[in-house]
C-alpha cells in the first residue's frame, strides 16, 4: 500500500466545502422530514384534544341532566326504582290519604279503578273530601309531590252546607303507566 500523498491546500478547502455542502443537504433532506412528520404528530395532538374536549363537553351535559333529575326526584319526592306496576294505585291512594289528613281535610269516599283504556294509564282515582279554603289549596298544590306520576284531570268544588267556611272537594287524578314512558325514545332536548 503506498502512502497517501498530502493534499495541498485547494484540495483541502475543497473536500471542507463539500463535506459543508453535505451536511447542509442532509441536514435539510432529514430535517424536512422531521418536521413533516412532527408536524403530523401534532395534528394528531390536536385531533386527540379537540376529541377529549368534545367528550368532556358531553359528560358535562349528561351530570347536569343527572344533576336536574336528581332535583326533580327530590323535589318531587319521586323514585322510579321503587314503584312497581302492582302497587302503584294502592300507594298512589295511600299517599293521597296521608297528604289529605296532614293537610286537615276530612276524608270522603275514595274509589280506585284499574286501566282505562290507554296505554298511557294505569288507573285513576276519584277522591272525595271536605275541609277550610286554606287547607284543600294547600292540598292541591301538594299534589305534585306525593311521589307517583298522577295527572289531575278535573277537579269540583262545592260549599259544603254543614259548617261555615268549608268546602267539598271532588278530585279525579290518572295515574300514569310510568313503564310504558320509560320505554319511550329519549327526546335528547
Amino acid at each position: 500500500m503506498t502512502p497517501m500523498k498530502p493534499l495541498t491546500e485547494r484540495e483541502q478547502r475543497t473536500v471542507r466545502l463539500g463535506g459543508i455542502g453535505l451536511a447542509v443537504y442532509l441536514l435539510l433532506f432529514f430535517g424536512f422530514k422531521a418536521a413533516h412528520g412532527l408536524g403530523e404528530l401534532r395534528a394528531d395532538y390536536d385531533r386527540q384534544l379537540r376529541t377529549a374536549h368534545n367528550l368532556k363537553s358531553e359528560v358535562r351535559t349528561y351530570e347536569t341532566r343527572v344533576a336536574r333529575l336528581k332535583r326533580l326526584m327530590e323535589r318531587l319526592r319521586l323514585d322510579p326504582g321503587t314503584l312497581t306496576p302492582q302497587t302503584v294505585v294502592s300507594k298512589t291512594t295511600a299517599a293521597l290519604q296521608t297528604a289529605a289528613m296532614g293537610g286537615g281535610l276530612q276524608l270522603g269516599p275514595i274509589r280506585e279503578s284499574l286501566v282505562r283504556g290507554t296505554e298511557q294509564e294505569m288507573g285513576s282515582i276519584q277522591f272525595d273530601s271536605t275541609g277550610q279554603p286554606q287547607a284543600v289549596t294547600k292540598f292541591l298544590a301538594g299534589l305534585n309531590q306525593l311521589g307517583v306520576p298522577i295527572v289531575v284531570e278535573s277537579v269540583q268544588l262545592t260549599s259544603e252546607p254543614r259548617g261555615p267556611g268549608m268546602i267539598k272537594m271532588h278530585l279525579n287524578l290518572i295515574i300514569l303507566d310510568f313503564e310504558q314512558w320509560k320505554r319511550r325514545n329519549p327526546t335528547h332536548a
